[in-house]
């Protein structure tokens, strides 16, 4: 998990480094007078702010499940050929989240014609919301050469996440990667709450489902001023839902038995609407 997180920060140096050098041209080029470091380095971190993926990896979720020694479930995920169905921009972009998730989740464990599947589900979906030049033309071969290779497929897989967020904030297409982003969450905590039979007997599982407490917050946050918007309103309204269940019973290392039937009763919900 520290190395996802360190991807994390070298993105963040790499954009911070292309605005410093972007900033730096401009004043060279107009010799305007220079603006105070201050104003420059706030102006940097609200870029990178705006283009950094701003939630945990769904790997460190998937990889927490595969630590507890959670069993691979072949079907749990969103099938395939589901993609078919989905024919408006908003299904398609919640269900590019969702695939997105399912293949951290067979990547995390080492189910190669899976992440071969998943993958290429996402490239479809990823040409129809017209976002192919958010990856490199290599990156199918990439993922073909490294099916044995989990660390360097969790880091172009990680690396995919990123460019999709930074790729439609760039083109000013914010709600629709905060839709990409509400799909991976909550595919993730649907693998959480459908892993076990017994989930409210595992002490591990219930911290995985913690651990998704606060980037669900955040989300809710970020959606907040979007929460009128045709497009996102009602994934602002799913989003609370699921923000209040966390709430009935506050407290970060346990759940009650209402709370996981309700959070599980609710995930399934929501997420199969846009699923099936």
């Amino acid at each position: 998990m520290k190395t996802l997180k360190a991807y994390k920060v070298i993105f963040g140096v790499i954009i911070a480094s292309f605005l410093i050098a972007g900033f730096s041209s401009c004043n060279n080029n107009k010799g305007a007078k220079k603006e105070s470091p201050q104003l420059s380095e706030d102006m940097i971190e609200k870029e990178v702010e705006e283009y950094i993926y701003p939630l945990p990896s769904t790997f460190e979720v998937t990889n927490m499940l595969n630590e507890i020694e959670a069993n691979y479930i072949f079907d749990i995920a969103n099938k395939p050929e589901n993609a078919s169905k989905y024919f408006t921009e908003k299904s398609k972009a919640i269900n590019l989240g969702v695939y997105t998730a399912d293949l951290a989740y067979a990547t995390t464990y080492n189910q190669k014609s899976d992440v071969q599947r998943y993958f290429q589900v996402i490239e479809l979906l990823v040409r129809e919301l017209d976002m192919t030049s958010a990856f490199p033309e290599n990156l199918p071969d990439q993922i073909l050469e490294n099916g044995d290779n989990k660390e360097e497929l969790t880091k172009l897989i990680t690396e995919m996440f990123q460019n999709t967020y930074t790729f439609l904030n760039k083109q000013g297409r914010t709600e629709v990667s905060y839709l990409v982003l509400a799909g991976t969450v909550y595919e993730g905590l649907y693998l959480t709450t459908h892993i076990s039979q017994n989930t409210f007997q595992n002490p591990k599982l219930i911290e995985t489902i913690l651990f998704q407490k606060q980037p669900l917050i955040e989300l809710g946050e970020m959606l907040e001023k979007y929460k009128d918007s045709e497009l996102l309103s009602e994934t602002y309204n799913d989003i609370d839902t699921i923000n209040k269940i966390y709430a009935m019973e506050e407290g970060n290392t346990s759940m009650t038995v209402e709370q996981i039937n309700k959070l599980t009763e609710t995930i399934t919900a929501i997420r199969n609407k846009h699923v099936e």
